[in-house]
């Protein structure tokens, strides 16, 4: 058996529970805190590298006290991080040691062609579904897909494919590291995938956008679990069943678009929507009152620095 481990996984700002109840599936104690979530377990570094969807880095604790002795740990600290360095962090008379386990941001997943003009992180697009209950269970849809990001997250989700399992981190470098344990954890996770069982449509009415969105599926080997198709959101047509669309309309901000004609054609779609859940990652800057109805349940995030709110509607 491992020796259990103390880890700070960072997340964007108002996801931090659904970040600890991720962890918490993992196997992990976890609970949420400002920025991200605490988490304890064996393996706990490596599981939250190779399996959450939406941390975007890990650090693992190396030691934490009074802030009276951290000149006195840093040595004992260093040599367990090895080439790693040590992050320090004082909060009032308390402080820690950690590494960064993953050693390079866990939402670059490594599929993306290329960043588009207003890039909406992987970790964010999984953050969006999980806290919609997303599942893979169910019909999925989204009408204004740009390069696909939540679309193709949808599908790696439904699909059971842990987000790391074919990328390498700074802990393997740390002293001691167990090669053939992380294998056995990679394996381990690696057994849950499955073919995605429900349609995932995708669509948008810019060819350029479409386009790069299959371009990134097909480098996120997930293409085939797709379908994409040209249409304005005013026009679609939702598979059948009752599902999740989750979408994330144009702001207005850095982007060359009305977005008060996207949203209107988003509302268009309202009414073909009934008995579905719908998520909708909004600016704070009111254009959500141009959607019928009111939200049922609204969280602040943050979205590359623009205040936003995760809006779930019941059509």
């Amino acid at each position: 058996m491992g020796r259990p481990e103390r880890i700070f996984c960072a997340c964007t700002s108002g996801l931090e529970p659904v970040l600890a109840a991720e962890l918490g599936r993992l196997g992990l104690q976890a609970r949420a805190t400002a920025g991200g979530a605490e988490a304890e377990g064996e393996d706990a570094a490596a599981l939250a590298c190779l399996g959450s969807r939406i941390a975007d880095a890990v650090l693992l604790r190396l030691w934490r006290g009074g802030a009276d002795e951290l000149p006195r740990a840093r040595r004992a600290a260093a040599a367990a991080a090895g080439p790693l360095p040590l992050v320090a962090r004082v909060d009032g008379g308390r402080a820690t040691l950690s590494v960064d386990a993953a050693g390079a941001p866990l939402f670059r997943r490594g599929w993306r062609a290329r960043i588009g003009a207003a890039p909406l992180r992987e970790s964010l697009a999984a953050g969006l579904l999980l806290a919609s209950g997303w599942d893979g269970e169910r019909p999925f849809l989204d009408p204004m897909c740009g390069s696909g990001t939540i679309a193709i997250e949808a599908a790696l989700a439904a699909a059971r494919r842990p987000p790391g399992l074919g990328r390498s981190f700074a802990l393997e470098r740390l002293p001691g590291h167990d090669p053939a344990r992380l294998e056995r954890l990679r394996a381990r996770l690696a057994a849950a995938i499955r073919p995605v069982k429900v349609p995932i449509h995708a669509s948008d009415r810019n060819g350029g956008a479409l386009r790069l969105a299959r371009k990134n599926a097909e480098a996120a080997g997930i293409a085939d679990a797709i379908a994409f198709a040209r249409a304005d959101a005013a026009g679609v047509v939702p598979p059948p069943g009752h599902g999740l669309c989750a979408v994330n309309p144009p702001y207005g901000v850095r982007l060359d678009e009305d977005a008060s004609t996207a949203w209107r054609a988003l509302a268009a779609l309202f009414p073909r929507l009934a008995g579905w859940d719908v998520t909708v990652l909004a600016p704070d800057r009111g254009q959500e009152r141009l959607l019928p109805g009111s939200p049922i349940r609204a969280t602040p995030v943050r979205n590359g620095g623009i205040r936003c709110r995760l809006l779930v509607y019941r059509p």
